[in-house]
């Protein structure tokens, strides 16, 4: 992976987050979208650039927070009068949707990370890491 300065970092996530946020607009022309779309942007956006994952693992878990944003600004506009809560339903969208991309995303980190240390031990040669629960703790007699 080529070195990018923080600044070209910076760009690039804004750009994502725009066109997250025109795609939701063209999706559906209300505010809840355009803040879905800006979410999932941002969220695959930062984990690709920032926090150099790889893209097939951070589309998915981008698209898995847009829907936590869809959810949240669904259950605002069932609450409220027909497009009387736009400020609530992207408040909604942006907290639910960035929840949803810190908690998927932990998920899919450890799963990974779990992968990976497996990939490792098979190329050392090393036996497979086990859980401590698999571990026979009993004395020997």
């Amino acid at each position: 992976m080529t070195e990018t300065t923080p600044n070209s970092r910076w760009l690039r996530i804004i750009a994502a987050t725009v066109l997250g946020a025109a795609l939701g607009w063209m999706v559906d022309r209300t505010v809840a979208w355009t803040t879905i779309g800006a979410v999932v942007g941002l969220g695959i956006a930062a984990m690709v650039v920032w926090y150099q994952v790889r893209p097939m693992v951070a589309a998915p878990v981008g698209i898995g927070a847009g829907v936590g944003a869809y959810l949240g600004a669904k259950i605002v506009s069932v609450l409220c009068e027909p497009s009387g809560c736009p400020a609530f339903e992207a408040t909604a969208a942006t907290t639910t949707g960035i929840g949803a991309l810190v908690g998927i995303g932990l998920v899919v980190a450890l799963a990974t990370r779990s992968f990976d240390e497996y990939r490792e031990a098979q190329q050392r040669g090393a036996p497979p890491p086990t859980s401590s629960c698999a571990a026979d703790d009993r004395p020997e007699n």
